[in-house]
C-alpha cells in the first residue's frame, strides 16, 4: 500500500528541474515540517502564478527550462498577490550579473548550489517560521 506524506507546515513553492536536486531539497524541507508544491519549469511556475493562491515561500532556480528563473521572479513580482512573498534563489548560475540582476528583481536571498542542508534550512527559517511538533509531516495511508 503507497504511503504519501501530509503536512499542515507553511508552503514552499520550489521551481526545480533537476530530480535530484528537487526531491533533495523536498526530503529536507518535508522532513523539518514544510508542505512543498513542486514546478519542474519556468512555464509551469508562472502558470501557478496567475492561478493558485501563493505559497509563503519561493525557492526558485535560474537555469529552467520554457522561462529563465528571472522571468519567473519578474512575474511573481508584479502579480498582487505574490509580490511580497519571499523568493530564495537556488542556483548553480554564480555569476555576479546574474546575482545582481536577481537581487534588483527583488529575490529576498541567493543561495549557490552545490548547497548544504543547513545553509538550506537557515535561509528557509529567515523568513518562514519552524514549523511546531503539530505540523510535523505525518504518514497517511491512501
Amino acid at each position: 500500500m503507497d504511503k504519501a506524506r501530509t503536512s499542515s507546515g507553511p508552503t514552499v513553492l520550489m521551481v526545480e528541474d533537476h530530480d535530484d536536486t528537487a526531491c533533495l531539497v523536498r526530503f529536507i524541507l518535508e522532513r523539518n515540517g514544510y508542505t512543498v508544491r513542486h514546478a519542474p519549469d519556468g512555464w509551469n511556475a508562472k502558470r501557478l502564478t496567475e492561478t493558485t493562491e501563493p505559497p509563503d515561500l519561493v525557492l526558485l532556480d535560474i537555469s529552467l527550462p520554457s522561462l529563465s528563473g528571472l522571468e519567473v521572479l519578474r512575474a511573481i513580482r508584479t502579480t498582487p498577490e505574490w509580490q511580497w512573498i519571499p523568493v530564495i534563489i537556488l542556483s548553480a548560475d554564480n555569476r555576479e550579473k546574474t546575482i545582481t540582476e536577481a537581487t534588483t528583481l527583488g529575490a529576498t536571498e541567493y543561495l549557490k548550489k552545490p548547497f548544504s542542508q543547513e545553509r538550506l534550512m537557515k535561509a528557509v527559517e529567515l523568513f518562514l517560521p519552524r514549523p511546531t511538533d503539530q505540523q510535523a509531516p505525518q504518514l497517511k495511508q491512501v
